[in-house]
């Protein structure tokens, strides 16, 4: 493949993804309001859904439109092989954050646990412990941390792996970023945390996506190495423009296929709209390879 092909097949795969999860979202919109408005996971699936989705067209139009800047009054276009990684970052995120909140868990204890956690943390990175602030807010967020840290330790996975939930749900502990996972050993339920870093190897059967996040990560942080190839990048166009792009559809398309699989019907939201080739190669999508 030439660098354009593989350019313009990068943006093509973006183009699919964004047409059925924009469809998608939509008619659960409009055909399952009474669904969202009496599950507040579905409609909590549902916003990860539309964020990853509004960030991934961010995406797609940086990647297609480029970035132009001004010199002395003549259009400057700026090289950028890495300018949409952050965003291709984040929908990862939303991906693995998903996928450990709404398809890993096999029972509804497992569930109810790994929600809590996460609505834990969730506070907890918000939650400004300085002086600063309103103070009646600031005790109504730590009463509903002890609260949602009280149902966690009195479930039997709370009884069973006591010692690991404690510390990690202690008020005064750091908030975690990454998911929770519920594990059997022995019999008995072990629980342990995973990292955006880690979250692949549930996502992909593919050693090589080990690398992955922390590729994203240089070239969204201030990182020697990632400044060192920012500098170094070739000025001529070999195909890396759409590769983050690429990626980024594929993890829309991963994440949408998740969605679904929470909405009665929800094969047939897509079947019925688009055709047996664009459904073939939207599923092939998550299949990163």
């Amino acid at each position: 493949m030439s660098a354009e092909e593989r350019t313009k097949m990068g943006i093509d795969r973006s183009a699919l993804s964004l047409k059925i999860a924009t469809h998608v979202i939509c008619h659960t919109l409009v055909d399952c309001q009474d669904l969202l408005a009496g599950d507040e996971r579905l409609m909590t699936a549902h916003a990860f859904l539309q964020r990853a989705t509004s960030t991934h067209l961010c995406n797609h139009k940086l990647t297609t439109e480029g970035l132009v800047y001004e010199f002395r009054g003549q259009p400057f276009e700026l090289h950028e092989e890495f300018k949409t990684m952050t965003l291709t970052r984040s929908v990862y995120e939303h991906l693995a954050m998903f996928y450990f909140l709404f398809e890993h868990p096999h029972t509804d204890e497992e569930r109810d646990v790994v929600w809590k956690y996460w609505q834990l943390n969730s506070i907890k990175s918000q939650l400004d412990f300085s002086t600063a602030g309103n103070a009646e807010e600031r005790k109504a967020e730590i009463e509903q941390m002890r609260a949602l840290r009280r149902a966690m330790l009195q479930s039997r996975i709370g009884r069973e792996c006591a010692q690991k939930l404690d510390e990690w749900t202690a008020i005064e502990s750091p908030a975690s970023t990454g998911a929770l996972e519920c594990l059997h050993r022995g019999g008995r339920y072990d629980v342990r945390r995973v990292s955006y870093s880690m979250a692949w190897r549930r996502l992909f059967h593919n050693d090589e996506m080990a690398l992955l996040y922390s590729h994203l990560s240089m070239h969204c942080h201030p990182v020697y190495s990632g400044l060192v190839q920012y500098q170094n990048q070739g000025v001529a166009d070999e195909g890396g423009d759409a590769i983050p792009l690429y990626f980024s559809a594929c993890f829309l398309a991963y994440l949408c296929k998740l969605f679904l699989r929470m909405i009665p019907d929800g094969e047939a939201i897509v079947s019925s709209e688009f055709s047996a080739a664009d459904i073939r190669l939207f599923e092939a999508l998550p299949n990163i390879k």
